[in-house]
C-alpha cells in the first residue's frame, strides 16, 4: 500500500463516518477504523518530519568547518538560517554573520576564507547562544519600514541583530519568540512534574527501620556490616542522583554563551 494513500483513506473514512448515523450497526466499527487510520497517518507524518529534520541537521553540520561545533543532538530541531548584521555596542560598523536557529540554541558563524577552494562555501562556528534563559524584543521595526533591529538578551551576553528586509526581520522575530517560548514552557513543565525522590515508608516499614536502628546501635559488628550493605543498596540511588545532577548541570551550562 503506497504511503501517499493513507491521507486519502483518512479523509474518505472521516467523510463516511460524518455521513453515517450513530444508530447504524456498523458505526462503531467505522469509528474504530477512523481512529486507527488517523493514528497511522499521524505516525507516518511524525516520522517524515523527523527524517527531514535529520537531513537538515546533517546539511548544516557539513556546512560547518571543524569538529568543535556539533549540530547533531538528540531532540534538536532545525528552524531556519540566514544572514543578519550584528550591531556592536561601541558604535563601529555592522558585521554580517550567518545565523542558524535551532530549537534550543542560536549559532553564529562566519564564512571561511574565499581563498580556500575546499572551504569556500563553508562556515566557522563562533558563538552558540542557548535559548533557555533568553529574551527577544523589537528595538525598532514595528511598522512597515525598511527592516528592523532585534535585541537578544542572554544571561552573559547581549546581541543586537539588524535586517534590512522587513519580512525577513518579522520572520526572525517570530521564529525566535516561538523557540524561546516553547523551550521555557517545556522546562517549566519538567520542573513541575519532577517527582519527589524520597520514598514514603509505610507504618510497617517505619517500625522495621526503627527496630533495625536499635539493633545496629547495640552490636558494633553488625553496624559495620549493615553499613556496608546499606552502601551497596544505596549505590544505584547515588548513581541516579549523580545522573540527575549531571543533567541539571548540563541544563545550567546551556544558560550561558559558548564560544566556539
Amino acid at each position: 500500500m503506497p504511503v501517499q494513500r493513507i491521507n486519502q483513506y483518512e479523509h474518505l473514512l472521516q467523510d463516511l463516518a460524518a455521513n453515517t448515523s450513530p444508530d447504524n450497526p456498523g458505526y462503531e466499527q467505522l469509528s474504530k477504523a477512523v481512529a486507527a487510520v488517523c493514528e497511522v497517518s499521524q505516525r507516518i507524518h511524525d516520522n517524515a518530519q523527523r527524517h527531514e529534520n535529520h537531513q537538515q541537521l546533517c546539511r548544516v553540520q557539513k556546512l560547518l568547518k571543524g569538529r568543535k561545533t556539533r549540530v547533531l543532538a538528540p531532540g534538536r530541531w532545525f528552524i531556519r538560517e540566514g544572514w543578519l548584521k550584528i550591531v556592536p555596542s561601541k558604535g563601529t560598523e555592522t558585521k554580517p554573520k550567518m545565523f542558524f536557529l535551532f530549537s534550543d540554541l542560536l549559532l553564529e558563524a562566519k564564512p571561511c576564507s574565499p581563498l580556500s577552494v575546499s572551504n569556500g562555501k563553508k562556515f566557522v562556528g563562533q558563538h552558540a547562544y542557548p535559548l533557555q534563559d533568553a529574551a527577544v524584543e523589537k528595538v525598532f521595526g514595528h511598522t512597515r519600514s525598511h527592516g528592523g533591529l532585534l535585541s537578544l538578551t542572554f544571561p552573559k551576553a547581549k546581541l543586537l541583530l539588524m535586517s534590512n528586509n522587513h519580512d525577513d526581520f518579522n520572520d526572525w522575530y517570530q521564529c525566535l519568540s516561538s523557540a524561546i517560548r516553547k523551550l521555557q514552557s517545556k522546562h517549566t513543565v519538567l520542573q513541575r512534574d519532577e517527582p519527589c525522590r524520597r520514598p514514603v515508608l509505610s507504618p510497617v516499614d517505619q517500625t522495621n527501620s526503627v527496630r533495625k536502628r536499635n539493633m545496629t546501635s547495640i552490636n558494633p559488628t553488625n553496624n559495620v556490616q549493615d553499613t556496608g550493605a546499606e552502601l551497596e543498596c544505596s549505590a544505584p540511588k547515588r548513581t541516579k542522583q549523580s545522573a540527575d545532577t549531571q543533567q541539571r548541570s548540563e541544563e545550567a551550562s546551556t544558560s550561558s554563551c559558548v564560544i566556539l
